[in-house]
């Protein structure tokens, strides 16, 4: 089955497998998310390079969604997280309760079916979300 990326950051190989896409500037190691001629930070004119993001990180901050649109469950936690090899992103945190959230707590990522979406094609889209790491994950 063919799928397809619902995050611009989200690559899919031909095998089916999801990973997040990043580039770091070779210079001066800025990571950012999308493909640029040369690097903000440095400003070398050189593209900084793509590179396959770690799938763990860092809950930095968020917040327990309580409203939302009609069809959306709440409550949810909305975070920001910091991912071991530089980026840094938001989404969904999953299987958590929000009265053990603490900045700095570890998470990794985890790709989903971008909740039953298909394109005009019938291809399902792959979106992402996070979830509590343990140690030994």
């Amino acid at each position: 089955m063919t799928a397809r990326a619902a995050h611009k950051s989200i690559r899919v190989g031909d095998d089916g497998e999801a990973w997040i896409e990043a580039y770091r500037c070779d210079a001066c190691g800025a990571v950012v998310g999308e493909p640029t001629l040369a690097c903000r930070n440095c400003a070398i004119r050189a593209a900084p390079s793509a590179f396959r993001v770690a799938e763990r990180g860092m809950l930095y901050s968020w917040t327990v969604v309580s409203r939302s649109y009609p069809g959306v469950v709440v409550p949810f936690v909305s975070a920001i997280v910091d991912l071991d090899d530089g980026p840094t992103m938001k989404g969904t945190l999953r299987d958590v309760d929000p009265d053990t959230l603490a900045s700095g707590m570890p998470v990794a990522v985890r790709f989903d079916d971008a909740g039953g979406a298909v394109d005009k094609e019938g291809a399902a889209f792959v979106g992402f979300h996070f979830v509590p790491a343990g140690e030994t994950l």
